[in-house]
């Protein structure tokens, strides 16, 4: 019918209403004059909404951090270390146990086996010990160290017999078989060969304890990086830092224009964001240590518990040991994380002050409408 009127759209309407309703909660609008009380009235919610949404994010992304370096520190680092001496301690046993019984002067195992063998066993208890093992790992680990104790048994009752050469020699050959993957040329001795099984076919002492070493590499690598989630936290406590920053500043103008009002609450609310930089110039030193610590433990350890000698260099797997140990207190990782349980209680208690700031500002402002004249 003519007349009838034509719906009223609103389509185009509504993404701009919603946008300026947004800048103006994130004091991205403009004031106009008159609107003293609405204004006020968003500063109430936004500010504090965004002191606790970018105080929040940055306890946890910063807790998620720290929480890793000392996860790194306390625990995966100290059982790579643990691994690997037992696995050079293990190498050298069989070394000694070779010397004792097929040398030129069978002489038995004396005191050198037993000590290397008890090594390696309190290395194995101490990994066993360690939260940094999951269920998975810490079953694997039981098998080796049974292991261990069936290959320290073939060794005993090769020395017990090794007045009959051949008897004697077949023992310490299957000793031999459990503790690493073999080859024997023509003419030559068994050897261990290149450690390259992995998966089910790792049967051996060293190809397990290979195993789990790379599983621990592994978790070490995950705790070292970023992440995605510390990294989002981030990014989101970043906007929020931001927003909240100009939100104030410009709160501070406006009640100074308005109101002739220097905010004491409001400025000291401030004060908290400058420590901002501090906190992100010391998370970048702590991952600085991770990763000295990651590339130790991916190269420099890796490579000597392959190498079939260590003798040639003195106490390596402690040199290592002090410099990981180094690189997580160079970068003073333990006082960094002391200052997590701060930050959120500085959020709430700066939120808290704001909005209770703005509340009085406000009341005020409502109760003496003549103070409109300071616009």
């Amino acid at each position: 019918m003519s007349g009838d009127r034509p719906p009223r759209r609103h389509g185009p309407r509504q993404p701009a209403r919603m946008l300026h309703a947004l800048r103006r909660y994130l004091c991205l609008a403009p004031v106009p004059d008159g609107q003293s009380p609405a204004f006020l009235r968003d500063r109430v919610i936004a500010l504090p909404l965004l002191t606790l949404i970018a105080f929040g994010t940055l306890s946890l992304a910063y807790g998620g951090v720290h929480d890793d370096s000392a996860r790194v520190a306390r625990h995966t680092s100290p059982a790579l270390v643990e691994l690997t001496r037992a696995e050079v301690s293990l190498a050298q046993a069989q070394r000694e146990a070779e010397s004792a019984l097929t040398g030129p002067e069978i002489v038995g195992l004396g005191q050198t086996y037993p000590t290397l063998i008890t090594r390696a066993t309190q290395n194995l208890n101490q990994v066993a010990q360690s939260p940094a093992l999951s269920a998975s790992q810490r079953q694997g680990l039981q098998v080796v160290s049974g292991l261990v104790v069936a290959y320290n048994g073939y060794v005993g009752t090769a020395d017990r017999n090794r007045n009959d050469p051949t008897l004697s020699k077949a023992y310490l050959s299957y000793a031999l078989s459990m503790l690493c993957e073999t080859t024997r040329s023509t003419g030559t001795p068994a050897r261990c060969t290149d450690r390259a099984v992995h998966g089910y076919e790792a049967t051996t002492i060293q190809d397990r304890i290979d195993q789990l070493e790379r599983s621990l590499r592994t978790d070490l690598d995950a705790e070292a990086g970023w992440g995605t989630r510390p990294v989002v936290l981030a990014a989101v406590s970043c906007a929020a830092f931001v927003l909240l920053a100009v939100g104030l500043v410009r709160t501070l103008g406006f009640l100074r224009v308005r109101f002739r009002l220097l905010s004491l609450p409001l400025a000291a609310a401030v004060l908290p964001l400058l420590a901002l930089p501090v906190l992100v110039l010391g998370t970048v030193r702590v991952h600085q240590g991770q990763a000295a610590v990651r590339q130790i433990a991916d190269v420099d350890l890796a490579e000597v518990s392959t190498v079939s000698d260590t003798s040639a260099v003195p106490n390596p797997i402690d040199t290592l040991q002090q410099r990981t140990e180094h690189a997580m207190s160079g970068a003073h990782s333990a006082d960094w994380a002391s200052v997590t349980g701060f930050i959120l209680p500085v959020g709430v208690l700066s939120a808290a002050t704001t909005g209770w700031a703005l509340l009085a500002y406000r009341r005020d402002y409502v109760r003496v409408p003549r103070r409109e004249a300071f616009r």
